[in-house]
Protein backbone atom coordinates (compact mmCIF):
# COMPACT_ATOMS: atom_id res chain seq x y z
CA UNK A 1 0.00 0.00 0.00
CA UNK A 2 1.28 3.54 -0.33
CA UNK A 3 1.46 6.73 1.32
CA UNK A 4 -2.21 7.39 3.34
CA UNK A 5 -3.02 3.75 1.88
CA UNK A 6 -2.95 4.58 -1.81
CA UNK A 7 -2.10 1.15 -3.77
CA UNK A 8 0.21 1.36 -6.97
CA UNK A 9 -2.93 1.64 -8.87
CA UNK A 10 -4.29 4.46 -7.50
CA UNK A 11 -1.22 5.81 -7.66
CA UNK A 12 -0.72 4.67 -11.25
CA UNK A 13 -4.33 6.77 -11.67
CA UNK A 14 -2.35 10.01 -10.26
CA UNK A 15 -0.10 9.83 -12.74
CA UNK A 16 -2.47 9.46 -15.24
CA UNK A 17 -4.66 11.99 -14.28
CA UNK A 18 -2.24 14.46 -13.87
CA UNK A 19 -0.33 13.80 -17.42
CA UNK A 20 -3.77 14.11 -18.92
CA UNK A 21 -3.83 17.87 -17.43
CA UNK A 22 -0.52 18.66 -19.97
CA UNK A 23 -2.03 17.13 -22.48
CA UNK A 24 -4.96 19.35 -21.93
CA UNK A 25 -2.69 22.41 -21.13
CA UNK A 26 -0.70 22.02 -24.33
CA UNK A 27 -3.06 21.40 -27.22
CA UNK A 28 -2.90 23.15 -29.71
CA UNK A 29 -0.36 24.97 -28.20
CA UNK A 30 3.27 24.74 -30.52
CA UNK A 31 6.81 25.26 -28.90
CA UNK A 32 7.00 28.72 -29.54
CA UNK A 33 3.73 29.49 -28.01
CA UNK A 34 5.09 27.28 -24.90
CA UNK A 35 8.29 29.17 -24.81
CA UNK A 36 6.59 32.84 -24.55
CA UNK A 37 3.60 31.78 -21.91
CA UNK A 38 5.02 32.09 -18.42
CA UNK A 39 1.72 30.63 -16.49
CA UNK A 40 1.56 27.71 -19.30
CA UNK A 41 5.45 26.81 -18.36
CA UNK A 42 4.58 26.89 -14.88
CA UNK A 43 1.43 24.81 -14.78
CA UNK A 44 3.37 21.79 -16.70
CA UNK A 45 6.28 22.34 -14.26
CA UNK A 46 3.75 22.01 -11.74
CA UNK A 47 2.16 18.69 -13.42
CA UNK A 48 5.46 17.49 -14.25
CA UNK A 49 6.32 17.57 -10.28
CA UNK A 50 3.21 16.10 -9.23
CA UNK A 51 3.34 13.45 -11.66
CA UNK A 52 7.19 12.86 -10.24
CA UNK A 53 5.79 12.68 -6.68
CA UNK A 54 3.33 9.83 -7.64
CA UNK A 55 6.44 7.70 -9.63
CA UNK A 56 8.84 8.41 -6.49
CA UNK A 57 5.96 7.20 -4.17
CA UNK A 58 5.81 4.34 -6.00
CA UNK A 59 9.44 3.60 -5.82
CA UNK A 60 8.90 3.85 -2.40
CA UNK A 61 6.11 2.36 -1.67
CA UNK A 62 5.67 -0.40 -3.66
CA UNK A 63 9.39 -1.37 -4.95
CA UNK A 64 7.68 -4.67 -6.15
CA UNK A 65 5.44 -3.13 -8.35
CA UNK A 66 8.24 -0.85 -9.77
CA UNK A 67 10.84 -3.74 -10.56
CA UNK A 68 7.77 -5.56 -12.26
CA UNK A 69 7.12 -2.37 -14.98
CA UNK A 70 10.92 -1.79 -16.03
CA UNK A 71 8.90 -0.19 -18.25
CA UNK A 72 7.82 2.32 -16.43
CA UNK A 73 10.49 5.25 -15.99
CA UNK A 74 9.99 6.01 -12.10
CA UNK A 75 13.24 6.50 -11.48
CA UNK A 76 13.70 9.45 -14.04
CA UNK A 77 10.45 10.85 -13.35
CA UNK A 78 11.29 11.13 -10.11
CA UNK A 79 14.72 12.83 -11.14
CA UNK A 80 12.90 15.52 -12.78
CA UNK A 81 10.76 16.10 -9.75
CA UNK A 82 13.74 16.77 -8.11
CA UNK A 83 15.08 18.66 -10.40
CA UNK A 84 12.32 21.21 -10.68
CA UNK A 85 11.67 21.47 -7.39
CA UNK A 86 14.87 21.87 -6.67
CA UNK A 87 16.52 23.79 -9.48
CA UNK A 88 13.20 25.93 -9.99
CA UNK A 89 16.09 28.99 -10.64
CA UNK A 90 17.44 26.96 -13.69
CA UNK A 91 14.48 25.14 -15.64
CA UNK A 92 15.11 24.60 -18.99
CA UNK A 93 12.12 24.93 -20.33
CA UNK A 94 12.78 23.27 -23.83
CA UNK A 95 13.94 19.91 -21.69
CA UNK A 96 10.48 20.67 -19.79
CA UNK A 97 8.42 20.84 -23.60
CA UNK A 98 10.13 17.72 -24.44
CA UNK A 99 9.43 15.97 -21.66
CA UNK A 100 5.71 17.04 -21.50
CA UNK A 101 5.35 16.12 -25.08
CA UNK A 102 7.19 12.92 -25.60
CA UNK A 103 8.06 11.68 -22.26
CA UNK A 104 4.71 11.99 -20.25
CA UNK A 105 2.61 10.74 -23.35
CA UNK A 106 5.03 7.68 -23.45
CA UNK A 107 4.31 7.26 -20.10
CA UNK A 108 0.80 7.07 -20.33
CA UNK A 109 0.48 4.87 -22.95
CA UNK A 110 2.56 2.30 -20.88
CA UNK A 111 -0.16 3.56 -17.85
CA UNK A 112 -3.27 2.14 -19.40
CA UNK A 113 -1.90 -0.91 -21.03
CA UNK A 114 -1.06 -2.06 -17.31
CA UNK A 115 -4.26 -0.98 -16.66
CA UNK A 116 -5.67 -3.32 -18.94
CA UNK A 117 -3.88 -5.85 -18.51
CA UNK A 118 -4.96 -5.35 -14.36
CA UNK A 119 -8.72 -4.81 -15.64
CA UNK A 120 -8.02 -1.18 -14.24
CA UNK A 121 -8.75 0.79 -17.30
Amino acid sequence: MGEAGRSAAELLAHLEFWSDRIARYLAGISRDEFASDEMRQVAISKCIEVVGEAAGNILKRDNDFAISHPELPLAEAYRMRNRLSHGYDTVDWEILWDTATNSVPAVVSQIRLIQARNGDG
